[in-house]
């Protein structure tokens, strides 16, 4: 009688037409352990088995009465759902949550915190598919974790969206983890643009509020997260806090977050065209960063966008447990009148390149500051083929870049600033440093040296209020300028040791 049931209900809904309703040959695409069309899994049409379409009563008992072995397919159909409790299945081999132009509303006196848990740390599921859902959180207090999923191997989660904003104060809308070392998943087009709310004006209970999403300290595979938007959150965008799991972010949209709108880490993790936006401060807005890099041995931003207009955190930081990172064919753009720094490297962090990378910066404050040790066999930083430009002035900090680290080489890299209050290009700080056919135009002084070794070569320094090109100051050896153009010459300030050959003052 069972198989006959089940056989009934694979013709009320085969693969194919589910597939069609949620995006045709697109969504066909193979994925590895899901249900096959000719198989003996269990499809499930949830509105056949009872669930109320109109969201009137809760579908709770009749998942609870479904039972969901390996390879079950819950489907469902166009219409709104009402959950006053959460689904949870754990330890899985193959299960499927298909959702067709569905919306999922939580009850308003449901107090739990997960709508659906697929899977846990201690018994992870895997091959598992979440697709085609809206979670409607437009009702006030309304807010909570709609999908945790934690796999071994082979998750997609993708076409799902919240509407609304969170603001009950509990757990965030989504979680994701890849459990096993080797272990795969994507998560693809997931749309919370409404944010959430901070967890003092709500009558939740989560520290400062809730995050986006979650890539737990249990993932420890590979995560692609592409092309996702996500809305002003309290407590982080997008927040990956694996140590030996990665996180590839493909694409997308990230705005306004607090804390960081992309907070990364894990060993090669990775951020390739994405958009990151901060246009817009809430009163409990303390610091948010477009980007920050928590640690790995290898993290990656490519072909980025990082944009601030309302600023109050940096557009990129690297923190101190990162062993390297590159920052590559990527545009930072700061507005506004409010002093900040763009791009920031803590004094802990390893090697840092930055290639064909260019900084506008149109505030006060500083565009690039590298911390680190002042030594010469400090872990090098490589600036290559980039740019700083803009109207940044000198009123709080007056040099748009400072090297606090040494072995820095700068090759043809500019820095034009166009503010007043005697703006600078670079401060060098650290020893044993390297500028290469760069071109250095601000009001004041544009190069300051205060360090030992530095090497300027066919360099072209100039300050369009006609004070000296650079300026050495006291103590400074071993300093060479080589090849070089230095409007209006060099400024020994006291006892210094400079070399020069070959240059046109």
């Amino acid at each position: 009688m069972r198989n006959q049931r089940a056989e009934e209900r694979r013709r009320t809904v085969s693969r194919r037409q589910v597939l069609k309703g949620i995006g045709g040959a697109a969504a066909a695409v193979s994925f590895a352990g899901t249900a096959s069309a000719d198989g003996d899994d269990d499809w499930y049409n949830v509105v056949d088995e009872g669930a109320d379409p109109t969201g009137g009563e809760s579908i709770n008992p009749v998942l609870d009465d479904i039972q969901c072995d390996d390879g079950t397919v819950l489907y469902f159909p166009d219409g709104e759902y009402l959950m006053d409790d959460a689904f949870r299945h754990v330890d899985f081999r193959g299960f499927e949550l298909r959702g067709d132009n569905a919306t999922i509303v939580p009850a308003a006196d449901y107090d739990g915190r997960w709508l659906f848990k697929l899977g846990t740390f201690e018994q992870p599921g895997e091959d598992l598919v979440v697709e085609g859902f809206e979670f409607d959180f437009t009702a006030d207090d309304t807010g909570l974790r709609v999908v945790q999923a934690q796999v071994r191997d082979d998750l997609l989660a993708r076409d799902l969206s919240v509407v609304g904003q969170h603001d009950s104060g509990k757990y965030g809308p989504f979680a994701f983890d890849v459990t096993d070392a080797s272990g795969i998943g994507t998560v693809q087009n997931i749309r919370i643009p409404d944010g959430g709310e901070f967890s003092d004006n709500t009558p939740g209970d989560i520290d400062v509020g809730p995050t986006g999403i979650i890539v737990s300290p249990y993932h420890d595979g590979k995560l692609w997260v592409r092309d996702c938007e996500v809305g002003a959150w309290p407590d982080n965008g997008l927040y990956c806090s694996t140590e030996g799991g990665r996180v590839v972010v493909d694409g997308g949209v990230f705005k306004n977050s607090n804390i960081a709108n992309i907070r990364l880490s894990g060993d090669y993790s990775s951020i390739h065209g994405a958009t990151v936006i901060v246009d817009d401060r809430r009163t409990d807005d303390t610091n948010q960063r477009g980007i920050r890099l928590d640690g790995g041995a290898y993290n990656w931003i490519d072909d980025t966008v990082v944009r601030i207009d309302e600023p109050n955190g940096r557009a990129i930081s690297v923190q101190n447990d990162v062993e390297w990172a590159r920052i590559q064919n990527s545009s930072v753009i700061v507005n506004g009148d409010v002093p900040t720094k763009a791009v920031t490297v803590s004094p802990g962090a390893g090697r840092i390149d930055i290639i064909n990378t260019d900084i506008e910066f149109n505030t006060s404050g500083q565009a690039l500051v590298v911390g680190g040790p002042s030594s010469a066999d400090a872990d090098p930083v490589y600036v290559l083929k980039s740019s700083v430009g803009g109207s940044g002035d000198g009123s709080s900090g007056r040099h748009a870049v400072r090297l606090e680290r040494g072995n820095c080489t700068l090759d043809r890299f500019d820095v034009e600033q166009t503010g007043g209050d005697y703006r600078r290009a670079v401060k060098v700080l650290g020893d044993g440093s390297t500028f290469i056919w760069g071109d250095y135009d601000t009001g004041h002084i544009p190069l300051v040296n205060d360090a030992d070794g530095t090497t300027f070569r066919g360099i072209t320094s100039e300050s369009h209020d006609d004070y000296e090109g650079m300026k050495v100051i006291d103590g400074s050896s071993g300093v060479e300028v080589i090849e070089s153009v230095i409007h209006n010459g060099v400024w020994e300030y006291g006892d210094v040791d400079v070399a020069y050959d070959g240059n046109w003052f």
